[in-house]
């Protein structure tokens, strides 16, 4: 039987993240340090900070690039 090479295709790319994901991060983030009067506000105000930074000027964009920074330094760790 002759082994087919693997058909490569671009995947379609979605830039919008959706609310649960969104929200998940924010939970872990505010569980991943130590939880005070005003923490969870103060997460959400980092969040949007951090917003405020990316070119689109939004949440998505944002934790996306996060995301693709993550993933970038994963990949270049291969090469270690």
């Amino acid at each position: 039987m002759e082994k087919k090479n693997p058909r490569l295709v671009e995947a379609k790319v979605s830039w919008e993240i959706g609310e649960e994901p969104i929200n998940a991060v924010i939970t872990a983030a505010v569980y991943s340090v130590e939880r005070k009067p005003g923490t969870w506000q103060n997460m959400i105000n980092a969040l949007h900070r951090g917003a405020e930074k990316t070119e689109e000027g939004t949440v998505n964009a944002f934790l996306f690039r996060a995301m693709v920074d993550r993933l970038l330094e994963e990949y270049r760790a291969l090469d270690t």
